[in-house]
C-alpha cells in the first residue's frame, strides 16, 4: 500500500511539473473528422477532410499538414470513411498502412473528389462493405482487391460497380 502511494505521489509530482509525456486537450478544441478525400494533382497528394486540407508529396505528408490545417487540434479517430480519387487509388498500400486510420474505416473509390460531408452523409447510410483493415489483410495475402466505386449523379451521390486497387 505504502509504494502505491508513493508511486501515485510521484506521478502527480511528474504530471504537475510537466515531465511525464501526457498531452492536455481541451475537448471543445478537437475538430473531428468523419471522412477524408483522398486525391492526386501532380506530384501533390491532396487530403481533404471538409473543414481543413492537407496537401503533400505522400500520403503521410498530407496527412500531417492536415492535421496542422485544423482550427483546432484534428481528431482523425472519428473517421469511419475513406474516399480515393481515381488517380489516388495507387496510394492504397500508403493508405491502409497510416497508423492515423481505424481499420473499421470503410473505402471507396471515385472519379473526381466528392465532398467529404456529402460523402460523409451517403455513406453513413450505405455502407460500401469494404475496410482498411479487410484491405490490409488482402494486401498481405496477395488477394485483389475491388473499392466500391462512388458515383455522382444528377440526384446526389450512389455506389456503383467497384475499381481494382
Amino acid at each position: 500500500m505504502k509504494r502505491l502511494f508513493l508511486f501515485l505521489l510521484a506521478a502527480a509530482l511528474l504530471s504537475v511539473s510537466g515531465l511525464l509525456p501526457f498531452e492536455r486537450r481541451d475537448a471543445a478544441a478537437l475538430e473531428p473528422l468523419e471522412a477524408l478525400v483522398v486525391s492526386v494533382d501532380g506530384n501533390q497528394v491532396i487530403v481533404d477532410g471538409g473543414a481543413c486540407r492537407g496537401l503533400g508529396v505522400s500520403f503521410d505528408e498530407a496527412m500531417e499538414d492536415l492535421g496542422r490545417s485544423g482550427q483546432g487540434d484534428v481528431f482523425f479517430g472519428t473517421v469511419s470513411q475513406v474516399i480515393l480519387a481515381e488517380p489516388a487509388v495507387r496510394l492504397l498500400p500508403q493508405i491502409v498502412k497510416s497508423p492515423s486510420l481505424r481499420p473499421a474505416a470503410a473505402l471507396s473509390a471515385a472519379a473526381e473528389p466528392p465532398d467529404p460531408e456529402d460523402a460523409a452523409a451517403y455513406l453513413a447510410a450505405h455502407d460500401p462493405g469494404l475496410t482498411i483493415g479487410a484491405v490490409r489483410t488482402a494486401l498481405v495475402r496477395g488477394t485483389p482487391i475491388r473499392l466500391p466505386r462512388l458515383v455522382e449523379t444528377e440526384g446526389g451521390l450512389r455506389l456503383d460497380g467497384a475499381v481494382n486497387g
